[in-house]
């Protein structure tokens, strides 16, 4: 029994529609109907960051989410893909192909700037907006000696296939370049040219080939392409460069062709937008010749130029990129004269736009700025009366007679317009006419090298007639590319061995036959337009009524004058407005006859087919080469004859992608990419490549990968018996018929939609069983060693816990012990002090008591002697009295009274003697105890000293810390300055001269640069890579400064290759920059630096009063004023110091100065 494949279950990793991010992750969670599933958002920021929608359910319509994917089923939900972060090189080897896995992968490679992927034999070029080294000459000859597939994806990788392809089996090859404005693809087709130029081994004449090729590319660019909204250098036109090779497969000439050049933009432009860069570099000219051309205001003073407002863009010089016009034009071979006459034709053009009418009645009118009439038929040197005529006058030619119609001014304007679009047309033409007679080669032609640098397919807000034949374009080129992804599936199949019975896809040509097929759009348009009064309305109504059953057609019910295709990128609306005045490839026969009748050769050469109409002199109505024709019918037949060619040939795809609007190297815009993507036909190979089994496996990954729901009998059998038996155990069994579910080839197995997630699903079914068990195991172990973990940390936590709080309480303690002993020490003194004083007073009393006690005993003692000594006796009167002759006149003294010692017993002085021993006693306790108290005022004065010193001593050692630390910075800044001393010593220059040359690439333009080499006394030999510019700029420094007064330094010649990098010119540039060096090196009187890198130069000193050479010091950039040597400075360095993509920063290496 076969069982039908599930289209979704639930844990399924899925894409869904997101309105920001195109695509998203979700989980499936439940099957809510047959044709709805409930979805959780999955968070998959790239970044990390949290996501808001992380878990978000949904329930989605899973038709429709197949149908934006991508998916071949109608109920296949697009499963994720495991990527890894460098993503894959080949989305083809995805085993879930579609949108938004394209889209993954892209980012991922686009975020690690890898800008080529593979999608089978389709290689997708993401802009990573800046230059990458990827295209090195060495990359070259590898594409040619390993596979491709040994080699990451580049457009070398095509380049070299198809030359190969050629040289082997003789088979013309094809690279069709498309995508969007700004997309690269000019770029990569200058990438591929490059490649081809040198690989196919021409030499010199193969490389002037491409140089004139490439030269030929700033020329059309000046001519073709504009400033857009998307693209400030969009090309405005197809072009189809074919490479010749001769029968050795050497590159002999090559041959461009354009198509649908945008005439409509030169008489105006969107807002901020240019008209083509030539308006605007045309006022970069002299002011003599712009006076000549009658261009006497400005820019902004010239309607034709002024529309969109976006005359000036940042990154565009026009000036520069006039001299770049200018000298294409002398490498193409165009001569001043017909330089001349082509500034004549822009500027006519310019003055035409200025030219106003003034209504005279309702139907008639006259030329109000006759002077801007003037100035035009004196540059295309016509008669200005003839001129005013044929713009305010229509000529009809009916039955044999000529009738001349008034217009009004709204009439005369159109005309106008239409005069300035076709004498522009003209002029491309004949530019694109002249290219190819320089650049194409006549014999020797073997083999053809096509690259097609085409535009892609448009859907704007407003879509117009532009629209129309740009689409209608990537419809025939859709159908190629479709069936030769259609043949490559067959070849895979037959390799294979699948049936190709199972394999079918859907053609676009019912879409191209809306278009080009009989009765078709294009035909219907020819048709309204030959009509009299024919308007844009009555073409819409036709193509209404016309096509109101075509599948692919659709009428706009909200606005009559639109209608809707339905193309293979998706629909478009266009507004038939102005399809009929686009459409119109004429000019009236007076406007040819005025042209053809020039006195100016060069306008004749430029309308030759005009000329010939106007010297046949026939009568009637003259058919000029504009006369009849359209511009749908002209396109149709190059697009048809385009197809031929192509379809000759082998053709390889380059699909080139726009990451962002902003030009930035870092940002993806995922809804933009994904539009692209649409557009560029990528989803629609994927839907092609996969239509019968859009999954597949290679029989080793299968068994790899499902032997887990394999019975374990068939674990080891061989992978066919694997998916076999897998199979069939599951109920699904393998049929030849149309509705195959799988087929198993030499070495894949391929699925049929649905089948390869249904696998997936019982795989996660059984995957989930196991998981549960191993998460139940796992939670315990990790349980478990959570628990010896946390106990093991319980005793550590503890312990120092333990450890913490003894730490503290000894902390503790050792702060109070000191409290405590100054506490107890002061107890202890005071005791000692009261104890001592106490002592003292009563030692005192003692003393006092003694002395009174003896004092009493004393005065008793006395009183007693008194008592017994004997009474006084009487007075004794002497002899000689006052009168006495006896008397001579002195007293005599009387005599003393003695009284007797007092009695003490030697018991009382025993015990008074006793008494002062014990007085002494204890006054020598005193003194002592009083000694033993200085003692320990003495000792606390010592710990206390002690404890002052200990603090002094922490101080010191903090400031001690402190000065070291500004010890050792003052140590490193001395170091440095003496490092920066060391570093000023100054070095002889020996000699310095030009040894090699090179060509680098900057925004797709080639330069040559040249490599410098320094011989100094002492650093050894330096070099450094510089520009002829460069040298340039110094010599006209040098001739600035010093005037060449001595004239010995030798002249630059101002003279740019522009592309024209032929060794014997690039030899004879190194012998005049050997020469000048020479010169200037020599010269004592002069003083110029060379810069060695980003950050240093080397700088010649002027040598005064000596003949010696002059001296060299290395100076780096942030102190070139004061000179002050720099660290950095390299002793040596070669062509890896300066790479090619850094030689725009060297424009200012070479500074000089002369002697004042």
């Amino acid at each position: 029994m076969q069982r039908e494949a599930p289209s979704s279950s639930t844990s399924t990793l899925v894409w869904v529609p997101h309105e920001k991010e195109v695509w998203k992750k979700a989980q499936v969670i439940q099957k809510v109907s047959e044709f709805q599933v409930e979805v959780r958002i999955v968070g998959d920021k790239d970044d990390g960051s949290y996501d808001p929608e992380d878990g978000v359910m949904k329930t989605l319509d899973v038709r429709e989410i197949a149908k934006l994917a991508g998916e071949v089923s109608a109920t296949a939900m697009p499963i994720c893909n495991t990527f890894s972060k460098l993503g894959v090189a080949d989305m083809c080897t995805l085993n879930h192909l579609h949108e938004p896995a394209v889209l993954k992968n892209l980012q991922l490679r686009h975020a690690l700037s890898v800008p080529y992927t593979y999608t089978g034999q389709i290689c997708i070029a993401v802009n990573p907006y800046k230059w990458l080294d990827l295209y090195r000459k060495d990359l070259y000859d590898k594409s040619l000696e390993l596979p491709r597939d040994d080699l990451p994806p580049h457009p070398f990788a095509l380049s070299s296939s198809s030359y190969i392809d050629m040289q082997e089996n003789g088979i013309e090859q094809s690279i069709l370049v498309s995508g969007e404005s700004g997309a690269g693809k000019t770029e990569t087709v200058k990438i591929m040219m490059n490649h081809l130029a040198s690989i196919s081994g021409g030499g010199d004449q193969g490389s002037l080939v491409i140089d004139q090729v490439l030269k030929s590319n700033p020329l059309l660019e000046a001519f073709g392409n504009a400033k857009t909204k998307r693209n400030d250098n969009s090309s405005r036109f197809g072009k189809f460069a074919q490479l010749q090779f001769n029968k050795e497969g050497l590159l002999v000439g090559a041959r461009c062709e354009t198509y649908l050049l945008e005439k409509s933009r030169v008489v105006g432009q969107a807002q901020g937008e240019r008209n083509y860069h030539i308006f605007y570099q045309v006022f970069s000219l002299a002011h003599e010749v712009k006076k000549t051309l009658s261009l006497d205001g400005s820019v902004g003073d010239y309607s034709y130029v002024k529309v969109g407002e976006g005359s000036k863009v940042d990154n565009i010089d026009d000036s520069e990129y006039l001299q770049e016009t200018k000298d294409a034009m002398d490498t193409i071979g165009i001569d001043y004269r017909e330089q001349q006459g082509i500034f004549e034709v822009v500027s006519s053009i310019l003055n035409l736009g200025e030219i106003d009418f003034k209504a005279e009645t309702s139907e008639t009118c006259s030329v109000m700025t006759l002077d801007r009439l003037e100035s035009i038929a004196k540059l295309l040197q016509t008669d200005s009366s003839k001129l005013q005529a044929i713009l305010t006058h229509r000529t009809m030619a009916a039955r044999g007679e000529t009738f001349t119609i008034p217009l009004n001014a709204v009439q005369a304007a159109d005309l106008r317009d239409a005069f300035a679009k076709g004498i522009y047309s003209q002029l491309f033409d004949w530019l694109v006419t002249r290219v190819n007679n320089a650049i194409c080669s006549t014999r020797s032609v073997k083999h053809h090298i096509g690259l097609l640098d085409i535009f892609g397919f448009e859907s704007f807000d407003h879509n117009g007639f532009e629209q129309l034949c740009i689409n209608y374009a990537n419809e025939k080129l859709q159908q190629k590319f479709n069936s030769d992804i259609f043949k490559t599936v067959q070849t895979e199949y037959i390799s294979e061995g699948i049936p190709l019975e199972l394999v079918s896809f859907e053609d676009n040509q019912p879409i191209l036959d809306l278009i080009e097929g009989r009765l078709g759009l294009v035909d219907l348009l020819n048709e309204t337009g030959v009509l009299a009064k024919a308007t844009d309305a009555a073409f819409v109504s036709k193509i209404h009524e016309a096509f109101a059953s075509h599948k692919n057609f659709e009428k706009v019910r909200m606005n009559t004058m639109q209608f809707k295709i339905l193309h293979y990128a998706g629909e478009v609306v266009y507004n038939g407005e102005h399809f009929l005045e686009k459409n119109k490839d004429t000019l009236p026969p007076d406007m040819l006859e005025l042209l053809a009748s020039s006195k100016s050769p060069f306008i004749r050469d430029v309308f030759p087919e005009m000329s010939k109409s106007v010297d046949k002199n026939k009568p009637g109505r003259r058919q000029g080469f504009l006369v009849g024709a359209t511009i749908a019918n002209s396109f149709r037949k190059q697009l048809g004859e385009l197809m031929e060619q192509i379809a000759k040939t082998t053709t390889q795809y380059v699909r080139c992608i726009k990451p962002n609007a902003n030009k930035s190297a870092n940002e993806f815009d995922r809804q933009m990419v994904v539009d692209q993507l649409r557009c560029a036909g990528v989803i629609a190979a994927i839907r092609i490549s996969r239509a019968a089994f859009p999954n597949r496996l290679t029989l080793v990954e299968f068994a790899r990968r499902f032997d887990i729901i394999c019975p374990s009998k068939l674990r080891k059998a061989a992978p066919e018996a694997m998916v076999l038996g897998l199979l069939d155990k599951l109920g699904i069994t393998e049929s030849s018929s149309q509705n195959a579910k799988f087929a198993i080839g030499k070495s894949k197995v391929y699925f049929s939609s649905g089948l390869l997630q249904y696998l997936e699903e019982q795989r996660i079914v059984v995957l989930r069983k196991q998981a549960i068990l191993i998460q139940k195991n796992m939670r315990a172990f990790a349980k478990r060693k959570q628990f010896k973990a946390i106990q093991k940390a319980t005793l550590v936590v503890q312990r120092f816990t333990r450890g913490w709080m003894a730490r503290r309480r000894w902390r503790i303690v050792c702060l109070g012990v000191p409290k405590l002993q100054s506490a107890i020490r002061g107890f202890v003194q005071r005791n000692k002090f009261r104890v001592l004083l106490a002592e003292s007073r009563e030692r005192n009393r003692l003393r006092l008591l003694a002395e009174a006690q003896a004092n009493a005993q004393t005065a008793v003692a006395l009183q007693q002697q008194m008592q017994e000594t004997v009474a006084v006796p009487p007075p004794v009167t002497h002899r000689a009295s006052l009168g006495s002759p006896y008397f001579n006149g002195e007293i005599p003294e009387s005599p003393k009274k003695k009284y007797p010692a007092p009695a003490v017993s030697a018991h009382m002085r025993e015990e008074m003697t006793k008494k002062i021993d014990e007085a002494q006693a204890m006054a020598e306790q005193a003194r002592q105890a009083a000694k033993e108290a200085m003692q320990l005022n003495a000792a606390l004065q010592v710990e206390n000293e002690q404890l002052k010193a200990k603090l002094a001593k922490n101080a010191r050692d903090y400031a001690d810390d402190e000065l070291r630390v500004e010890n050792e910075r003052l140590r490193s800044q001395l170091a440095a300055l003496q490092s920066k001393i060391i570093r000023a010593d100054e070095v002889a220059l020996i000699s310095a001269k030009v040894v090699d040359s090179r060509i680098t690439y900057r925004d797709g333009k080639q330069f040559v640069e040249y490599k410098l080499q320094i011989e100094t006394n002492n650093r050894g030999t330096l070099f450094v890579w510089h520009r002829y510019s460069t040298f340039r700029n110094l010599a006209t420094t040098l001739q600035t400064k010093n005037g060449y007064a001595r004239k010995d330094i030798p002249e630059l010649p101002n003279k740019t290759l522009f592309g024209n990098f032929s060794d014997k010119i690039v030899q004879e540039r190194i012998e005049k920059l050997n020469s000048f060096l020479e010169a200037a090196t020599n010269a004592d009187y002069l003083q110029w630096g060379i810069r060695i890198d980003a950050e240093t130069c080397v700088y010649k000193r002027r040598v005064k009063g000596s003949s010696s050479r002059d001296s060299m010091v290395s100076v780096s950039r942030d102190t070139m004023t004061t000179m002050t040597p720099s660290m950095n400075s390299p002793t040596h360095s070669d062509s890896s110091t300066t790479s090619g993509s850094d030689s725009s920063s060297f424009r200012r290496s070479f500074f000089g100065r002369s002697k004042k």
